[in-house]
């Protein structure tokens, strides 16, 4: 059975802490899978967002979907594609959660989720292995993620 793909507008609390270090508030949107949080399963504990940030470019926005919708290259090796990124600068090389995303005829599926960065060749798949893998059905899937840009739009006004 297909799963059921929503994006859920989230916000990252900003903080000023008394050493002087703040945190930004970050305005993203969740990957909710069959009512489940992806967020909590794998970017909250990182203190990530997700790659639908608003206070990150809409070209990066516009690219990570092109990315899930495998219309654009992967922005890892092995065909990884990032998730979750650091919350304050979006850097993969501040680490990332990935994911393999596949097409194969009208089913998309996710799997192998893990964290990496730019600087070390290994992906630790271990500490992710209980999540996933999600299929889609091509069509919702494709559906959900063209409303991806707009939606963050309105959930940062």
């Amino acid at each position: 059975m297909d799963s059921i793909l929503k994006l859920v507008p989230l916000i990252r609390e900003g903080t000023q802490h008394a050493n002087g270090t703040t945190k930004s508030e970050r305005h993203f949107l969740d990957f909710v899978i069959d009512g489940e949080s992806l967020w909590e399963a794998l970017g909250k504990r990182h203190d990530m967002v997700s790659i639908f940030c608003a206070e990150y470019s809409s070209d990066e926005t516009a690219k990570a979907v092109g990315r899930l919708l495998l219309n654009v290259n992967a922005d890892l090796p092995d065909d990884r594609r990032s998730f979750f990124l650091c919350s304050e600068c979006g850097d993969l090389g501040c680490g990332a959660i990935t994911a393999v995303v596949e097409r194969q005829g009208e089913t998309i599926t996710w799997k192998a989720f893990g964290y990496e960065n730019t600087y070390e060749d290994k992906v630790f798949l271990d500490a992710y292995s209980t999540v996933g893998p999600f299929t889609f059905d091509a069509t919702a899937y494709e559906h959900t993620l063209a409303k991806a840009v707009d939606l963050l739009r309105r959930s940062k006004s």
